[in-house]
């Protein structure tokens, strides 16, 4: 079974840090990504959010990840997010605790592109000071869209769903955000 790869990888999107700025589907937080709208695309539009909720329970098995392009840096990146999410959610004691946990998770300041301890500093190239702020802040839209989106996942009908919470103690790559 292949690693999953971006469909992203190679699209015409504004890339900063090595961070392509792909739309997201909707627009509840601040950040750099435009909306699909606004660049004339369909309802049906696949953003990477989607891309590594889909991909994360096959991904995740992998020790390597070759990179084939910008987009799939960022969904190396929302796939330690989503394992980080799952760490945090197992330890909460209910799905609105979990919620709570992840919104102040996914709103703090973790370090980025051009930050001494970002843990993918090695695939995502330092830029300009305000490329490097903007890479930020395109990663912390990305984590707390993910975040949102991921509790109806994990808790579908109330209660921990085990094939997800299977996966929270795995590594990716032995990597952990």
């Amino acid at each position: 079974m292949p690693v999953y790869h971006s469909r992203h990888n190679g699209s015409n999107a504004v890339s900063v840090c090595g961070c392509p700025l792909v739309p997201l589907k909707t627009a509840r937080f601040k950040g750099p990504a435009p909306t699909p709208a606004s660049l004339g695309l369909t309802d049906e539009f696949v953003d990477l959010v989607d891309e590594a909720l889909r991909s994360f329970r096959w991904n995740i098995l992998f020790k390597n990840f070759e990179v084939l392009g910008d987009a799939d840096r960022v969904l190396v990146y929302l796939t330690l997010w989503i394992q980080k999410c799952l760490s945090v959610a197992s330890q909460a004691g209910s799905a609105e605790d979990a919620a709570r946990q992840l919104e102040v998770v996914a709103a703090s300041e973790l370090p980025g592109p051009g930050d001494a301890g970002f843990i993918l500093g090695s695939w995502f190239k330092a830029g300009p000071p305000q490329d490097c702020q903007m890479a930020k802040a395109y990663l912390k839209q990305l984590r707390q869209e993910t975040a949102s989106r991921l509790l109806p996942v994990f808790y579908a009908d109330g209660q921990p769903n085990k094939w997800w919470f299977q996966f929270s103690k795995k590594k990716f790559m032995n990597i952990a955000l």
